[in-house]
């Protein structure tokens, strides 16, 4: 007998893993380490303005049919489907990002979407998609700090500081994170704050409602958890998210799967990047002018692996001189 669902089989396809039961720490960061190499951590759909609502099934033909990426609230729910599978304890809570750049103020407010893991009675934060900020492996949350989890990105641990952010959500903890020893830049091996939340706000998951009842036609269950932040996203005054294009993923230079050789890609309208996760050393291409879109779709097939964009943001348009229409069919 098959002792997979379908939903899980086609989650193991879609990060190119075989197929195994899931059932330890090691088995979920093998997981996570999987995730990081295929999905993509990108606002294409925004910037396109081809967003809808988000249910699981559109989730589903989105990211696991059509090779899409996307934001937290896409790839975190994804992942949290595919553990339930296996009987494990995990739910869904939101929080709120400090502002990865300049550090100095919060994003949107209860704008982040991550995993909560009660492991043996330790909870544990699971994301993979904040951004490139990955732990790779699941963070226990402690008060103090004291585990402290390593990956070829960085270092990331979780501890207790309660009304950090000011407003109507009483966050408990945060999850820090910095760059390993071997950075080049001094400053980038300082703790910094990634996110402030609560480990036992539960969201309830109302987007596998369309999976369970006959009620597909009831709007209320397009107003899901994920719907909310992406339309927060595109609402936001600060525009972080909604007006650049910005694709960004964990790639290995080489094929021996060696850490040392792992960059972390960044692909935004006129460039793309590798930062060297070890050292912090950078490559930068810059995009011609009259060719910013036909370049961007490019990387965006050939680094990224993701379906080039049909439908030309206006962005690209307001950069572009001459801007020729034959790359609408690139």
């Amino acid at each position: 007998m098959n002792p997979f669902t379908d939903y899980q089989l086609q989650f193991f396809e879609r990060i190119k893993l075989k197929p195994r039961i899931i059932e330890s720490l090691d088995d979920i960061s093998e997981v996570l380490v999987a995730c990081s190499k295929v999905f993509t951590f990108e606002n294409l759909d925004i910037i396109s303005n081809t967003q809808e609502p988000l249910t699981r099934k559109v989730l589903i033909k989105q990211v696991l049919n059509n090779k899409q990426g996307g934001l937290c609230y896409k790839a975190n729910t994804l992942l949290y489907y595919f553990l339930l599978d296996f009987g494990l304890n995990v739910h869904q809570t939101r929080a709120t990002c400090e502002n990865q750049e300049s550090h100095s103020r919060w994003n949107i407010s209860h704008g982040h979407m991550i995993n909560i893991l009660n492991f043996e009675n330790k909870l544990y934060v699971m994301d993979v998609a904040f951004g490139c900020n990955l732990s790779l492996r699941p963070v226990q949350i402690t008060d103090d700090g004291s585990e402290v989890i390593e990956s070829c990105i960085g270092l990331f641990r979780v501890i207790k500081r309660e009304n950090i952010v000011a407003g109507i959500y009483h966050y408990t903890h945060i999850l820090e994170h910095r760059k390993p020893d071997t950075y080049l830049i001094e400053s980038a091996k300082n703790w910094v704050i990634g996110y402030a939340f609560d480990p036992l706000l539960i969201c309830k998951n109302d987007s596998d409602d369309d999976d369970n009842n006959n009620n597909n036609n009831n709007n209320n269950n397009n107003n899901t958890h994920q719907t909310q932040i992406q339309q927060l996203v595109i609402d936001d005054p600060n525009k972080d998210f909604c007006v650049k294009p910005l694709a960004t993923k964990l790639i290995n230079n080489t094929d021996n799967n060696n850490n040392n050789n792992n960059s972390i890609a960044t692909l935004t309208l006129n460039s793309f990047t590798l930062t060297n996760c070890k050292t912090g050393e950078k490559i930068k291409t810059n995009f011609d002018n009259d060719k910013l879109f036909e370049q961007f779709n490019q990387h965006l097939i050939s680094i990224f692996n993701l379906p080039p964009l049909k439908i030309i943001p206006q962005i690209f348009l307001n950069q572009t001189v001459n801007f020729p229409l034959n790359n609408l069919n690139s």
